[in-house]
């Protein structure tokens, strides 16, 4: 019987007293149904004196408050109890209590010595009793004797009270939460200085007739909570017997939900209560029976379980999911996981079965989900974190998931991908040259053969009537498309990572090293200062690439370029220093060269499967790591190359020559946003064309320098930096061999950086030379190019 039912048995009872007591009032009959009345929720504080009766919804509002469902389940069915007369409630009489003092249950519940008390002065004592946390069944009766006044009755059952506590099958570092949870304390008991739940309820109510919105934010009425020392807790480790507040089956319930959100995904528990109060509590932490994949066939099924690393047997965590996934986005990228709605887990109920013996057993059974009722239009809707949280439990979308004691991975055959980028091109030789980058990647389930087609586009635009002077050919020629396409294979099963040819007519740079293209771009366009020297390249390029393991790559090229030189445009075309000279862009060895490249690379941190290769393939950069992030652990970067021109291989003969780049870096975490940062970079060749040969200064290259300011066929540059958070502090040094002038005194520059990122950095630098100054060399960069 619900409280609403209670309480029409208690007004039923009134109308019956009031007609005895000689009223004007017409007989009611007994059977008659009385008006439906909302049913209250009493969490008024306790009182100073039990002798105080309820007061009626009228004088307390706390008394409106909604309806507790715990409480219609330890509310028995009241029954009433009329020998030949009805009779007003005399009073309260108590009876089961075998642990409480009854003058304790009086104080809490407010119960009178004494009465006359109405039918809803009964009816809230009932509540506040249930709302106590102390009884497992309130059953309450109206008991009359020939002559005597009606009585009500109350049977009250105790809560277990639990002596000692042992909990099986459970990790120390996670025992602390689940007893806490286990033996939840009422909030207003909380130790002072421990966290409280927030009680803050926002009431909001919708009149949909008159189209209004009310809004109030109000606190919770305190609940009669019962004194700590009645109550079952823990208290730094140590515990201490008592009451279970509101019931064993309740705190399993929180002690199973606590050691799931510790992320024992399968975890299941029972217990047992002796007698003589000794509680056994034995957790299942959860093993997998089956992994199952769906969606692709057995053969690449097979390969997911073996990246999955999920065995049956195994304890399932949350984090092992986590992990599982980041495994097979990385190692199988042929693959789409596919996230799939699943419903909310079945809320997990504790039955209570009691044995002959009196041994008490409880064992997890799942609730089915309730079937849900249509609110009014006219509705008040309550709004807090608790009610939130429950709305977006309804469901999940994941593709890992558990049914029982399975994992299921639900992936498919990944369909074709496709990458597109603006490239926002900015040069003194081009202008204005704004374009698309775009890659395609066709993908094969079974891991034989995946295939990669790219393409660039830029289209020069003739803004700010920029042209060469005298040489309308040559501002022509300068102003054509740049364009670019490629296509390559990977062949996993040979470890091949990259193996095709890319055409090209485009406007290039070898000085990438120095400083990013972005940021080239960038400078170009506000200050005519791009610091980077350009040429004009057509030809093509074959190449293949290996991995060995996911830290080492080999590579070969072969290219076959033909080289032009380009002149800056007058006037500069850029925002500010338009009256500036033009950006004197050196010119370079023309003719077409034929070049092989061999290329070493190690990289600590690579991924398995991290892509490989770039559209802008240059000897000076990377092809395993070219965004030169700041890692998130020590880590060391490696790249050496070897490039050999040679008529023989089908170039001009002026270009026979050698040349080798090698560009390390170490990386030194000491905190979460500060380290060490060392780089070395040698590079050096014979008979080098003009393009390749070697220079120091400029940002990234001897920073406080001017751009290029020493040249020469070989180049030595050490670099060490320190980060302190968002500060911090460099020097670079370096010399560079000049004919048979050999190599030049070192020179020393020196600077600050103020970081917004791990990329985005303003830096300072000064010149420590005989030309040095107070003033510094100063930039903002988005990349970095090491």
């Amino acid at each position: 019987m619900n409280r609403t039912a209670l309480l029409l048995c208690f007004l039923s009872l009134g109308a019956n007293a009031q007609d005895t007591a000689g009223s004007n009032t017409p007989a009611a009959d007994a059977n008659a149904p009385a008006a439906p009345t909302p049913a209250p929720v009493d969490t008024a504080p306790p009182p100073t004196a039990a002798t105080e009766a309820p007061r009626s919804r009228e004088e307390d509002p706390c008394l409106a408050e909604e309806e507790d469902e715990a409480d219609t389940e330890v509310l028995g069915a009241l029954r009433l109890i009329i020998n030949g007369e009805n009779r007003a409630l005399a009073n309260v009489k108590l009876e089961g209590l075998e642990r409480i003092p009854e003058p304790v249950v009086r104080e809490l519940a407010r119960v009178p010595d004494q009465g006359p008390l109405s039918a809803e002065q009964a009816a809230l004592i009932l509540q506040r009793l249930a709302r106590t946390g102390l009884f497992a069944k309130v059953t309450p009766a109206v008991r009359l004797s020939e002559g005597s006044t009606p009585v009500l009755v109350v049977t009250l059952e105790e809560q277990p009270y639990v002596a000692s506590v042992d909990i099986e099958g459970l990790r120390s570092d996670e025992l602390r939460d689940v007893q806490d949870e286990l033996f939840r304390l009422p909030p207003y008991s909380f130790d002072e200085g421990e966290d409280k739940d927030d009680d803050t309820t926002v009431r909001v109510r919708i009149e949909t007739r008159e189209a209004r919105v009310h809004i109030a934010t109000t606190r919770e009425c305190p609940s009669p909570y019962p004194p700590r020392q009645l109550l079952a807790s823990y208290k730094q480790g140590q515990f201490h017997p008592g009451f279970v507040w509101r019931g064993l089956p309740g705190a399993l319930e929180r002690a199973l939900d606590e050691i799931r959100d510790e992320g024992y995904q399968l975890a299941n528990l029972e217990a047992t209560l002796t007698t003589d109060g000794r509680l056994v509590v034995r957790v299942d932490e959860g093993t997998v029976e089956a992994v199952e994949v769906q969606g692709v066939e057995e053969d690449v099924a097979a390969r997911v379980r073996e990246v999955l690393g999920i065995k049956p047997g195994d304890v399932l965590l949350r984090s092992d999911l986590r992990r599982a996934e980041e495994r097979l986005e990385t190692e199988l990228p042929f693959l789409a996981l596919r996230d799939v709605e699943t419903s909310a887990e079945p809320a997990t109920r504790f039955v209570e079965e009691r044995g002959e013996d009196g041994v008490r057993r409880y064992r997890p059974e799942e609730e089915k989900e309730r079937s849900r009722q249509r609110k009014p239009r006219n509705e008040e809707v309550e709004l807090s974190w608790e009610g939130l949280s429950g709305r977006w439990k309804h469901g999940t979308e994941d593709a890992i998931t558990t049914q029982g004691r399975r994992v299921v991975v639900h992936v498919s055959p990944r369909d074709p991908s496709f990458d597109v980028d603006l490239i926002p091109m900015h040069t003194q030789v081009t202008g204005f040259a704004p374009g698309l980058s775009g890659s395609m990647k066709l993908w094969d389930v079974r891991n034989r053969v995946h295939l990669g087609l790219d393409a660039a586009l830029t289209i020069p635009l003739r803004w700010g009537g920029q042209r060469i002077p005298g040489d309308p050919e040559r501002t022509s020629f300068q102003r054509r498309l740049n364009w670019l396409a490629g296509a390559k294979l990977q062949v996993p099963v040979l470890r091949l990572a990259e193996a095709g040819v890319q055409l090209y007519d485009f406007t290039d740079t070898f000085d990438r090293w120095r400083m990013g293209a972005i940021d080239s771009y960038i400078y170009s366009a506000l200050l005519n200062r791009p610091d980077s020297e350009y040429f004009r390249r057509r030809g093509y390029t074959g190449f293949a690439t290996w991995r060995f393991g996911p830290k080492w790559l080999l590579g070969a090229e072969y290219r076959r370029d033909t080289y032009d030189s380009l002149v800056s445009f007058s006037p500069p075309f850029s925002l500010f220093r338009r009256d500036s000279a033009p950006f004197p862009n050196s010119p370079v060895d023309e003719g077409r060269m034929a070049s092989v490249v061999g290329r070493l690379e190690y990289a600590s941190d690579a991924g398995r499967a991290e892509n490989v290769g770039s559209l802008f393939r240059n000897p000076e950069l990377s092809l395993l790591r070219n965004d030169w992030e700041w890692p998130e652990r020590t880590a060391v970067r490696s790249l050496l190359t070897v490039e050999v021109g040679s008529p023989e291989l089908g170039g001009d003969e002026e270009f026979r020559f050698w040349k080798v780049v090698s560009d390390s870096a170490l990386y030194v975490n000491t905190s979460r946003h500060g380290g060490l940062r060392l780089r070395l970079r040698v590079a050096g060749g014979e008979d080098l064309p003009l393009q390749k040969q070697e220079a120091l200064g400029g940002w990234s290259a001897l920073r406080g320098y001017a751009f290029k300011e020493f040249r020469g066929d070989a180049s030595l540059l050490a670099s060490a930096e320190y980060r302190w958070g968002f500060l911090g502090a460099f020097a670079d040094v370096g010399s560079v061999h000049q004919g048979e002038a050999g190599w030049m005194d070192p020179r020393l520059g020196v600077g600050a950086q103020l970081y917004f990122g791990d990329s985005v950095h303003l830096s300072v630098a000064w010149r420590t030379d005989e030309r040095a100054s107070l003033s510094p060399e100063a930039r903002l960069f988005f990349v970095r190019p090491f």
